[in-house]
C-alpha cells in the first residue's frame, strides 16, 4: 500500500474561517440610555452608526440589538439604507417620560427603553434577535457594569442621565476594546448625537479592513491508511477591527473525514497549546 501525502490533500482541502467582527465597515459610534430621565438633555434614548470604511455601506437586512447588562435575551431594531464612507446613521430609541427636547431628525426609529447607566448593544448582520450574554455581532459594546466584551477588553465607563458613550476620533477609532475605544462625555443639546445630515469624518490611514487568514500543515504528512496525523491551521486574525470569536472548519472528504471538520484551539481534539492561534485537529486517514 502506497503511504498518503498529506500535504498536497491539506492545502488543497477548502478552510472555512470566520470571525466577529471580520473586516466590518459600520461601527458602533455613541449609545446614550438616558433620555427623558431628570436632567437628560433629550427625551429619547439612542444609538448612532458611523461608517468608517472606505466605501458606502449597506444596512439592508441589519439591526441594532440591546440587552441588559447580565442579560441574554436581547431586543432588535431592524434598519435599512446605507451610510456613505465617514457618514453617521442615527437611531432613535425609546423615549423617557420628561419634555426634554427631540433628537435630531433619526434616520431610524425603534422602542428599545436602554438603560442609562449600564447595558449591552450590539450591531448585527441579520434581524434574529441575538441570545447569550456575549454573542457574536459586527460591533459590541458593552457600557458600565456589563459582562461582555471578555477580558482582557472591557466595557466603556457607567453613564447617567448626563453622559453618553462616544467613539474617539469621530468615530475611527476601532480596536475591539470599547474601554479603549470610547470616552464618556458631557451630553447637552449644542452636542447632539448625529445624523445622516450631519457631516462626515472619513478615516485616514489603516482603515481599510482584513479578513482573517491560515495557512495550514500536516506531521507527519507522509503516513499510510489507519494512521494518525496532526493537522494544524495557523490563523492570522483580520484587522481593523480585530477579529474576535474566529472558528476554522476544513472540508477533510479527501482523507475520509467530514466534509466540515472542525479544528480546535483549547487544549483539546489534538490542539497542543490553548489560545495560541494555531487551530488543530488529529486526523486518522481512512
Amino acid at each position: 500500500m502506497q503511504p498518503t501525502r498529506l500535504h498536497a490533500l491539506l492545502l488543497s482541502s477548502v478552510f472555512a474561517l470566520t470571525a466577529a467582527p471580520a473586516g466590518a465597515q459600520v461601527v458602533i459610534s455613541q449609545v446614550y440610555g438616558g433620555g427623558g430621565n431628570t436632567g437628560a438633555p433629550f427625551k429619547s434614548d439612542y444609538i448612532e452608526l458611523f461608517n468608517a470604511g472606505t466605501s458606502t455601506a449597506s444596512l439592508a437586512g441589519h439591526s441594532v440589538q440591546y440587552t441588559s447588562a447580565t442579560g441574554t435575551i436581547w431586543v432588535k431594531t431592524d434598519l435599512s439604507g446605507s451610510i456613505p464612507a465617514g457618514g453617521y446613521f442615527l437611531v432613535k430609541q425609546a423615549d423617557g417620560m420628561g419634555v426634554q427636547p427631540a433628537l435630531p431628525t433619526p434616520d431610524a426609529t425603534g422602542t428599545i427603553a436602554m438603560s442609562g447607566t449600564a447595558g449591552k448593544v450590539a450591531l448585527v448582520n441579520g434581524t434574529v434577535a441575538l441570545t447569550g450574554a456575549c454573542p457574536a455581532a459586527l460591533d459590541l459594546v458593552g457600557y458600565g457594569a456589563a459582562n461582555c466584551p471578555i477580558a482582557p477588553s472591557a466595557p466603556t465607563p457607567a453613564l447617567s442621565n448626563t453622559t453618553a458613550a462616544l467613539r474617539k476620533t469621530a468615530g475611527c477609532t476601532r480596536t475591539g476594546n470599547p474601554s479603549a475605544d470610547f470616552e464618556v462625555i458631557a451630553l447637552t443639546v449644542l452636542l447632539p448625537p448625529r445624523n445622516s445630515a450631519s457631516a462626515g469624518n472619513p478615516c485616514s490611514g489603516g482603515t481599510t479592513p482584513t479578513n482573517p487568514a491560515g495557512t495550514g500543515a500536516a506531521s507527519p504528512a507522509l503516513l499510510s491508511a489507519g494512521e494518525t496525523t496532526l493537522l494544524t491551521v495557523v490563523v492570522a486574525p483580520g484587522t481593523n477591527p480585530a477579529s474576535t470569536a474566529i472558528t476554522v472548519q476544513a472540508d477533510l472528504t479527501t482523507i475520509g473525514g467530514s466534509a466540515t471538520q472542525a479544528f480546535y484551539d483549547a487544549g483539546t481534539g489534538g490542539d497542543l497549546t490553548a489560545a495560541d492561534g494555531t487551530y488543530s485537529y488529529a486526523a486518522t486517514v481512512a
